[in-house]
């Protein structure tokens, strides 16, 4: 399988873990924010962020690790120092979960007041610690394997029963308790699911270097990971701590609809990763580029009329959750524009740590955070939660800025300009029709309809503005061959699309 192809193919079962996992927890959040008063869903929302963020420390920087080395391993045929590898990482996991569990019962009664958190959602914090750090650990070495297929069902199933049993609990009448059981039982049973036991048994004599994989692969990514937890799970804890669960609750809103914009990105980097890591076996840096301006491209393709349609429909959106989140708009729309640019920063920042910048990607996330933390602090006591917004939106430029200026170096990255100006200008003439949508009298029904028909616009402008190429033409064959259904009509239509496409 050619390597755009298998980049492709691991996009296609991410994107589709991505979309649906982010569109069930859309519903569960969505169902949330209709049983719970803004104070409660704040609760539920510090609660699990604050597991998600010990999660990711307890990981002690090998979820970065696991993807880049093993596929290094895989190609060099070093099957022995996978399993090395895995058992080295679990014993260092047991340890770290250990550890922040015993520092959380010690310290529950401060964490209490610091974090306005009642003691029954600190006590769920601490399993669903354990869920997620295993949940990454095993998903960790599947993506390392490029195994995207098994790392979709098993997040589909775990997901689903989280949705479930959350309903179910809120409709009984359980409170904010309802979606911390509901995500622990479906969290658990990912766990199960991926466990395999061949990554850990038998043991076996091919040594690794535990010292170097530490001190130069996991610290870096750990030291990296600590900084960005800035930008996603601490600044609502920060948020939380300033100004209470009101404010947070409503922010936490407006961040996750805002968040589905970074999901592009997110997927394509994850595709990515290993295979810019395989390609550093032998520095093949030709393809190593040419793979990182391709998902640029696709990136933005997508990322522009979804950052259009956020901001447009920001009020019928929040609309259906609670009035009380009406409020939230305009902050919706800042942190719409933040997620664009923090979800290409992640892609640049990605590539340069997996072709082997650790420190230099370290030193940027660490610099950012703490520019970010500093600035975060005074415009939240002055503007409260839109001043984290405009924050979190000056930090994803600098990223952007320093994550393409030396992946610039580094790569001999060369973005085709050109090109991408077409997407501006297709995105230009597609902002009237939402507009007008947003702006017309009418159901919201007849508004989708109207956006919906403003994005073919934008996909048929870009036809004669020969924004298309023949690798768009090898993408849609590798996605039109998975489908269950129409196949053989789509691939009519890609004979007909070919005429436009620039050689």
């Amino acid at each position: 399988m050619s390597l755009t192809r298998k980049m492709f193919s691991n996009s296609f079962y991410l994107f589709l873990d991505l979309l649906v996992v982010n569109l069930l927890g859309l519903i569960f959040w969505f169902f949330n924010g209709r049983f719970l008063v803004p104070e409660e869903l704040g609760i539920v929302s510090t609660s699990i962020n604050l597991a998600l963020l010990l999660s990711s420390l307890s990981l002690l920087g090998f979820q970065g690790v696991l993807p880049r080395l093993i596929p290094e391993y895989l190609e060099k045929k070093q099957l022995g120092k996978i399993v090395s590898l895995s058992r080295f990482t679990l014993k260092l996991i047991l340890f770290s979960n250990t550890a922040i569990i015993l520092i959380l019962l010690v310290f529950s009664p401060k964490l209490q007041s610091l974090l306005n958190l009642p003691a029954n959602a600190l006590i769920f914090s601490s399993f669903l610690l354990l869920s997620f750090t295993f949940s990454s650990f095993f998903g960790c070495i599947m993506c390392g394997f490029q195994n995207m297929r098994a790392f979709f069902t098993t997040d589909l199933i775990g997901v689903v029963i989280k949705l479930l049993l959350t309903i179910i609990l809120l409709f009984l009448g359980f409170g904010y308790i309802s979606p911390l059981i509901g995500v622990l039982v479906g969290y658990i049973l990912i766990d199960l699911r991926r466990f395999r036991k061949s990554w850990f048994f038998p043991p076996n004599k091919e040594k690794i270097n535990c010292r170097e994989i530490f001190f130069d692969y996991a610290l870096p990514y750990f030291t990296s990971l600590v900084a960005g937890l800035a930008f996603s799970n601490l600044q609502i804890l920060l948020l939380a701590s300033l100004k209470g669960q009101y404010v947070t609750g409503s922010y936490s809103i407006a961040f996750l609809i805002a968040s589905i914009i970074s999901i592009i990105p997110n997927v394509l980097s994850q595709a990515l990763f290993p295979i810019i890591s395989q390609l550093s076996v032998g520095r093949k840096i030709k393809k190593q580029s040419y793979l990182t301006q391709l998902v640029l491209r696709y990136a933005l393709f997508v990322m522009l009329p979804l950052a259009a349609a956020l901001v447009f429909f920001s009020k019928p959106i929040l609309f259906l959750l609670r009035k009380e989140y009406i409020e939230v708009t305009d902050i919706l729309s800042t942190l719409t524009a933040a997620s664009v640019l923090f979800g290409l920063a992640q892609l640049f920042l990605s590539v340069l740590y997996a072709i082997g910048e650790t420190k230099l990607n370290r030193n940027i996330w660490v610099a950012s955070a703490l520019i970010f933390l500093l600035i975060s602090s005074i415009l939240i006591n002055l503007y409260s939660a839109q001043g984290l917004a405009i924050s979190y939106t000056l930090i994803s430029l600098i990223l952007l800025f320093l994550g393409h200026h030396y992946l610039q170096k580094t790569l001999i990255l060369r973005i085709d300009w050109r090109n991408l100006l077409k997407l501006v200008v297709s995105f230009l003439l597609l902002s009237p029709f939402f507009y007008f949508a947003d702006a017309i009298q009418a159901s919201l029904l007849i508004k989708i309809i109207f956006a919906i028909f403003g994005g073919f616009v934008y996909l048929l402008i870009l036809i004669p503005l020969r924004f298309y190429k023949k690798e768009d033409l090898k993408i849609l064959h590798i996605i039109f061959e998975k489908l269950p259904i129409m196949r053989k009509q789509f691939l009519v239509f890609l004979k007909w699309f070919s005429r436009y496409v620039e050689k």
